[in-house]
């Protein structure tokens, strides 16, 4: 048996001289993976509001990291064209940038009428996620043909400007029920017995 204080010795696997576009290509496909799970997860939750409420953290969470990442990778000119990133804190930024940007188009396409009226105090979360979609297709060489049918059919989603004629949203879930939001109850005027004489004659009368 090997003793503890060998085992204490092994290095740690530095990920910077092995990860490349070819490595990472393989990563990404198994992200997209995951992402599909949750989608199906989302799909499951019958209750509106239970739902929502998931969706909200989930795309609030994707604005923040495509906002800091994004700074990141235009900070350092590090584009679809230039060599992939050596360091640690660029390769995890262009990894959660390029994942975040599909997991959008996932949440959006699968869930639009509700993922909207989360976005909608985002002020400025179409031009934003406009420019991430256009940034990420650019890297044809890491995401896989799918991810990039996908965020072709994002860009059309978004922008209705960019639709062509034959443009139908493919995931688009039909609303029912349980994915609408729930109708607010009016309240109904009891009916208040009016004054004066009445024209139906009385029981006494029959």
């Amino acid at each position: 048996l090997t003793a503890a204080k060998d085992v204490d010795k092994v290095p740690e696997l530095d990920l910077t001289k092995i990860m490349n576009d070819k490595v990472y290509s393989k990563v990404f496909v198994r992200r997209r993976e995951e992402h599909k799970l949750l989608v199906n997860h989302l799909r499951s939750i019958e209750d509106y509001a239970k739902r929502y409420k998931l969706m909200k953290l989930g795309l609030d969470e994707i604005i923040r990291v495509i906002r800091e990442e994004g700074a990141k990778l235009r900070g350092n000119k590090i584009t679809a064209e230039s060599e992939f990133p050596k360091v640690q804190e660029l390769i995890t930024a262009l990894a959660q940038f390029l994942e975040n940007t599909c997991l959008f188009g996932e949440i959006v396409l699968h869930f639009p009428d509700m993922s909207y009226r989360i976005l909608k105090s985002v002020t400025d979360w179409r031009g934003l996620m406009t420019e991430a979609l256009n940034y990420t297709k650019a890297f044809e060489h890491i995401l896989d043909d799918k991810s990039i049918e996908l965020l072709g059919l994002l860009n059309q989603e978004i922008n209705e400007d960019q639709r062509t004629d034959e443009y139908v949203n493919p995931y688009r879930e039909v609303e029912t029920a349980t994915t609408a939001p729930p109708k607010k109850k009016t309240k109904k005027d009891k009916a208040k017995p009016k004054k004066g004489p009445s024209l139906t004659p009385s029981r006494n009368e029959l």
